[in-house]
């Protein structure tokens, strides 16, 4: 007999595991034997009653897609706040039938959530009941917290004089990066952590002085390089230890170093471009290992660290036992859980929560908090509660009507129930029911559509998205390339994206910088050089392949049609070391 009643389409394939076809795309999972594990690990208990969570109904790829429709990243709108009336920078856009509230208006106590409180009804489904509910109480126009002269960023905490960074914590002066962390005064960068005076560098770890490298390690004053660790004054090299004065993986001495790199000019696009090349090519005969990552203990994934028994993961470090999670730290015993962690235990299909969170089933942006079952945006302490929204310190509430302690563990039982016979129970949020377009969201990054396969699916569509096209007020044959020549007044120009033809303009920190490091005026729109640097990096997806030194069977997110040599983390070290 199966060990669950499967409320939709379901074969045994092996004795270990279950294929189930996708609700959504409808292409056969396969739902394994660990899987089933940590779902009943991750299952609620309620006045010491267990509630059973039931296996996925979309497959891992759909479940990712419907939690990214709830996050907006890049999409920044000027707009009023519902509040206070002042001028503010938000991800709701100021057409949008939901509330939005500034982040210090949110998080004041001129408002209560629970004001629009109802009881739960019984005749309808739940998810219709929450969509009512979300379109009464203000949500967060950006989520922000503790940071100095930071006007125009998202997700962003604990930084000072940053501009446009983007999911980024306890950084300084640094502009156009995403996912930065610990960091001072580098720009357009990507997932890097206690960098300072870096540029264009994605994946990168405490290095200084760093130009248009990735994957390298405690690296400084260099260019170009890829898969290097400990590495000083080294040109366009790849997979080097501990090395100095390297042109292109040949060794000099320091006079020779200084002698061939001396007249490489940075705001020369063909010496540029002409490093890019050679550097690429060089990098294309270096071996890549399987997994992106270090001191890890049976994993399969990618861009991992310090973890420990984690599936199909990706962007982890010191997590334990999670599985089809990505973007998280210090977590264990999670499922289905997008972004942020830190001391995050027993999270399943969830986005973007964390922060000493516990036992969530289906939350959305939900911080500081425990025991919370289909919430969006409770915060600060909020517990035991079902179905709400904008919850701060608040506990025992249903539709953010408020309950005894008796009341609500006699009530959620009947809505479990109810939410059995209506398949919602323990499904993340629907993506129609998102309070943004899907070409607003990050999902439009990962999974593009068209707006008329949106509009099919019955997701909404952004017609109007935060950006111009055709107001530039200078051209580029008016841009000097040296940046000893490009005047003050730049600052004060429209340009337009040479790639998308998106406007943007220089700002006066982002010169200073620029004269600074004696770098070219970019040329591009910052989503432009964001979507550069993110396709550097591998797709979120496995496949099996094997080792192309011992024939061992390997797990990788390079594709077999990639041109890289792949070798598995014991043959990779033996050839590093």
């Amino acid at each position: 007999m199966p060990r669950f009643q499967i409320p939709f389409v379901a074969v045994y394939c092996a004795p270990m595991s279950l294929q189930i076809q996708c609700a959504q795309c409808r292409s056969p999972f396969i739902f394994t034997d660990e899987d089933a594990a940590l779902l009943t690990k991750l299952a609620p208990t309620i006045a010491g009653q267990a509630f059973e969570l039931m296996p996925p109904t979309y497959c891992p790829d759909c479940r990712l897609r419907r939690r990214l429709a709830w996050r907006v990243e890049r999409s920044l709108y000027f707009r009023t706040c519902d509040l206070s009336g002042q001028k503010m920078l938000s991800i709701i856009a100021p057409n949008s039938p939901y509330k939005a509230y500034h982040h210090e208006a949110w998080y004041s106590d001129k408002w209560d959530a629970q004001a629009a409180g109802r009881p739960f009804d019984f005749s309808q489904p739940f998810f219709s009941q929450f969509a009512a509910l979300m379109r009464e109480v203000p949500l967060l126009g950006l989520n922000l917290i503790n940071n100095q002269n930071c006007e125009f960023v998202n997700q962003v905490g604990y930084s000072k004089n940053c501009y446009l960074i983007i999911e980024a914590d306890y950084n300084e002066n640094c502009l156009f990066s995403y996912r930065i962390f610990y960091s001072r005064s580098s720009v357009d960068c990507t997932e890097v952590t206690e960098v300072e005076r870096c540029y264009e560098c994605v994946d990168c770890t405490g290095c200084y002085g760093l130009l248009y490298s990735e994957r390298c390690k405690q690296c400084s004053e260099s260019a170009f390089l890829s898969d290097c660790h400990g590495c000083q004054s080294c040109f366009g090299c790849t997979g080097l230890r501990q090395k100095q004065h390297c042109l292109f993986n040949q060794q000099l001495s320091k006079e020779e170093y200084r002698a061939q790199t001396q007249g490489f000019d940075f705001c020369n696009p063909e010496h540029v471009n002409a490093a890019k090349a050679h550097a690429a090519s060089l990098c294309l005969m270096h071996p890549r290992k399987a997994l992106i990552g270090e001191q890890n203990e049976n994993v399969t994934g990618d861009y991992i660290d310090q973890s420990k028994d984690c599936a199909n993961s990706f962007g982890l470090k010191k997590c334990r036992d999670c599985r089809h999670c990505s973007l998280i730290r210090d977590s264990k015993d999670c499922m289905d859980y997008f972004v942020f962690g830190a001391k995050a235990e027993r999270i399943y299909d969830s986005e973007c929560c964390g922060s000493s969170v516990a036992n969530l089933i289906g939350c959305c942006d939900c911080w500081e908090s425990h025991d919370l079952f289909h919430c969006l945006q409770c915060v600060n302490g909020s517990s035991d509660c079902f179905g709400c929204v904008g919850m701060r310190h608040q506990k025992y509430s249903i539709l953010n009507k408020q309950y005894t302690r008796e009341q609500y563990e006699e009530l959620v039982p009947k809505i479990i129930e109810h939410m059995r016979r209506t398949k919602e129970w323990g499904e993340f949020f629907p993506a129609s029911l998102s309070p943004y377009s899907y070409n607003e969201t990050v999902a439009q990054e990962y999974f593009p559509m068209d707006k008329d396969a949106a509009l099919a699916e019955g997701l909404s569509w952004q017609d109007n998205l935060p950006f111009t096209i055709g107001k530039e007020t200078i051209g580029w044959d008016q841009v000097p390339q040296a940046i000893d020549q490009v005047p003050d007044t730049i600052t004060q120009e429209v340009l337009a994206c040479q790639e998308t033809g998106k406007n943007f303009r220089i700002t006066v920190q982002e010169l200073a910088y620029y004269r600074d490091l004696r770098l070219p005026i970019p040329r591009l729109h910052p989503d432009e050089r964001h979507k550069r640097r993110m396709a550097l990096r591998n797709p979120r997806k496995l496949w099996d392949r094997t080792c192309a030194k011992c024939q061992k069977p390997i797990t990788t997110s390079y594709p077999p049609s990639r041109p890289e040599t792949i070798y598995c983390e014991s043959c990779y070290l033996a050839t590093v070391y």
